[in-house]
């Protein structure tokens, strides 16, 4: 029969059946309406481009469980350009110190509405942030979802052969009632409000940790 590692915890690793499968217990993902809506407004605000940025959050010591609170929005123009990015980066790990928080994953939405495929910039960033954080994600937009009360986003995990392998374990934290709530906010045209870190840079007095944006989430919130 199969034995998962979970059943064999309390047996050391000699006395393990021969014939014993190893089961890989998945870990699961869950996303704030802060962040799964700034990502979404992000995507919504350049939708002839294509977006990324990271998401931050925390691991649970207990499970390795991770939950993403927010997402910062990085760029709409040059997405891998290594000299941007490394400035946003560390801005963000600097943010994240003050938070108590860390970087757990990218999101990435291609510019073709109906691409999901995962590019090489993509994949290199999200490496990059996995290097840091071996259970980090990484978040495929499915721009032909945005607007809708569905989730919008594929999950992708690292294995360790560096293969990006989609995942079946990120829920919205809210349900149903988050999901409406982040297409209220797009129809609400919340998205024109949206800095990212390519709006920062052309203009330094506009903030990219979004106060405004989380203040109209917030609002929102009190319907869940």
């Amino acid at each position: 029969r199969s034995l998962s590692i979970d059943c064999m915890q309390g047996l050391p690793q000699a006395s393990w059946p021969l014939h014993a499968v190893i089961i890989i217990i998945a870990m699961p993902f869950s996303i704030s309406l802060k962040a799964y809506s700034k990502i979404i407004l992000h995507c919504c605000k350049y939708p002839d481009k294509a977006v990324n940025g990271v998401v931050i959050g925390s691991v649970s010591k207990k499970d390795q469980s991770v939950q993403i609170q927010d997402a910062i929005p990085m760029f709409h123009l040059g997405l891998g350009l290594a000299p941007m990015l490394e400035v946003a980066l560390t801005q963000v790990e600097l943010y994240c110190g003050t938070k108590g928080l860390s970087i757990v994953g990218y999101y990435h939405a291609n510019e073709r509405v109906d691409d999901l495929s995962i590019s090489e910039t993509a994949s290199s960033i999200a490496g990059k942030i996995a290097s840091n954080c071996d259970k980090a994600c990484l978040l495929m937009i499915n721009n032909q979802k945005v607007t809708e009360e569905e989730i919008a986003m594929k999950l992708f995990a690292r294995e360790p052969s560096g293969v990006w392998k989609e995942q079946k374990h990120l829920s919205v934290i809210g349900g149903d009632l988050a999901l409406r709530a982040a297409v209220k906010l797009v129809e609400n045209r919340k998205f024109e409000q949206l800095v990212d870190f390519d709006n920062h840079l052309d203009n330094i007095q506009l903030d990219w940790t979004n106060p405004a944006i989380n203040r109209a989430i917030d609002t929102h919130s009190l319907d869940i």
